[in-house]
Order: C-alpha cells, then structure tokens, then sequence
C-alpha cells in the first residue's frame, strides 16, 4: 500500500512522532520551529490523504478537527 511506502508517516500513526514544541527563543525572541514547521506540514499532508478516502459519513465525524492525531 501507499503507506508502507511512504514510512515516514508511519510515526504518525504509532505514536513515534510526537508534535514538536510550537516555539522557540532565539535570542530574545520567540519564533515559530521549524520542525514545528515541517512536522505541520508533513501532518497536513496526511490529513489530506486520510480524509480522501473516507466515506462522506465518516468524514462528517472529523470536520473540524486540527491534526491527524
């Protein structure tokens, strides 16, 4: 399956991907991560294909919802 090749979203799913803290301080000022960054993105991508390919019953119940988790 697609996810089998794509193991990087495996971590996702299993729990070995843990949401990375929000902000950091450089200096003396706080800025967005960018693992946050790039793990929202990785996240967002996720969600898509998830929510492609779910019945529109099912999808009903995860409107609204703000990650993958």
């Amino acid at each position: 399956s697609w996810f089998d090749r794509e193991s990087r979203f495996q971590g996702f799913i299993n729990d070995e991907i843990f949401v990375p803290d929000k902000y950091i301080i450089n200096g003396d000022k706080r800025e967005i991560s960018p693992d946050y960054l790039q793990w929202k993105k990785s996240d967002q991508l996720l969600r898509g294909w998830i929510t492609g390919t779910l019945s529109e019953e099912v999808l009903g119940l995860i409107v609204g919802l703000e990650t993958s988790e």
